[in-house]
């Protein structure tokens, strides 16, 4: 059966000559079958009509980044009626050509700016700690996996292109997609075996499938043309819109004071991929007046705190790094987002991970008005 070309799949009415350019480019790329282009499904995608582009004429004004996210945002919504290998490619107008450098800012500025102007909020079940392995960039409510390429790649080819360029791919494409299924497996080899070939540097050992616990999703977004080359933290801020309820801090002695979070409890627990900043993990945790304080505490690597009890609650959150807890014989590891409920008098003991650990803990003192 013929392929529908690509010009009556994608008309390109409206768009400017350098779109029609660099899109070209693009198209020539994915296309080629003497250099088979590693990523199956955006081959795949192109070839059946279903992915959409956008183009925008500069990454740092805020009337572009605006008519990027509209187009994100229709995108978006009308995604799931475009099969599983959809995606959503913006080309930026070509400008003089940058260092490796300043096209990672560039992207990290774009993301960030994105997220500024979301006017959904952030998933649920998305932890808003990009250092979290559940970590995703999200807009209008869905988790998106993102891609950029530019013109510098040179050793990478995958990541290159004709101009500075973002592919948004959202996650649900991915869904039966892992490690342990037949058809994750399949791709990952045919990937693997395609990369080889194409770039000249080995794939970048950050590659990896969402959802692994050392995998961090961010450090996939921009891989540069060498492999030891990862920011050591993630650029993104994502503002924190989701502020915890904050309970009133009543003056009639009275009055029972309550806490901004539940600390009625009797029996150590974990709870997972909470998320959250500093500052949100401590606007959540923080007692009113009188009732308790939080700290801010690092443990260097493996470092070892022995069997110990504490005379109040407490409630500690990870924020980064890992560590290990010991409650009634039975180990725990806990990464960054998840929340640490021990009431006092309970035994336990806990060793930092090999990068060390970064927490809050609240000191959930009794009232006593």
């Amino acid at each position: 059966m013929a392929r529908t070309p690509i010009k009556q799949l994608y008309p390109l009415t409206n768009v400017p000559t350098w779109g029609k350019k660099v899109f070209q480019s693009f198209a020539d790329d994915l296309l080629s079958e003497d250099n088979p282009f590693p990523c199956i499904l955006g081959v795949e995608g192109l070839k059946k009509g279903s992915l959409r582009f956008c183009f925008i004429d500069s990454w740092n004004k805020e009337e572009d980044i605006k008519e990027l996210a509209f187009h994100l945002r229709k995108y978006v919504e009308e995604s799931r009626d475009l099969g599983k290998n959809t995606s959503f490619v913006a080309f930026f107008q070509p400008e003089e050509t940058q260092t490796m450098q300043v096209y990672e800012k560039q992207f990290w500025s774009v993301l960030n700016a994105l997220h500024e102007i979301d006017s959904e909020p952030w998933p649920a079940d998305i932890p808003m700690d990009p250092d979290n392995h559940l970590w995703e960039f999200c807009f209008n409510g869905e988790p998106i996996f993102v891609v950029c390429n530019t013109p510098v790649h040179e050793k990478r080819s995958s990541r290159k292109a004709a101009t500075f360029m973002i592919t948004f791919q959202p996650r649900w494409v991915f869904d039966g997609i892992n490690s342990d299924s037949i058809a994750g497996k399949a791709i990952k080899k045919m990937v693997r075996d395609r990369l080889v070939r194409y770039d000249t540097v080995a794939p970048h050992p950050e590659l990896s499938w969402y959802g692994d616990k050392e995998t961090r999703e961010w450090k996939q977004y921009f891989l540069a043309d060498e492999n030891n080359q990862v920011p050591a933290q993630c650029p993104f801020h994502a503002a924190m819109q989701q502020q915890a309820p904050q309970a009133p801090v009543e003056n009639n002695v009275n009055e029972y004071v309550k806490y901004r979070v539940e600390t009625a409890f009797d029996e150590a627990a974990f709870e997972r991929n909470v998320g959250g900043t500093l500052q949100e993990v401590v606007d959540s945790l923080l007692p009113v007046e009188g009732t308790g304080y939080v700290e801010v505490q690092t443990d260097a690597p493996n470092k070892a705190h022995p069997s110990h009890t504490h005379p109040t609650n407490e409630i500690l959150h990870i924020l980064n790094g890992s560590i290990t807890f010991t409650v009634d014989d039975v180990e725990t590891e806990c990464f960054p987002g998840d929340r640490i409920y021990l009431p006092k008098g309970t035994v336990h003991s806990s060793v930092s991970g090999p990068e060390g650990c970064l927490y809050v803990i609240a000191i959930l003192k009794e009232n006593t008005l």
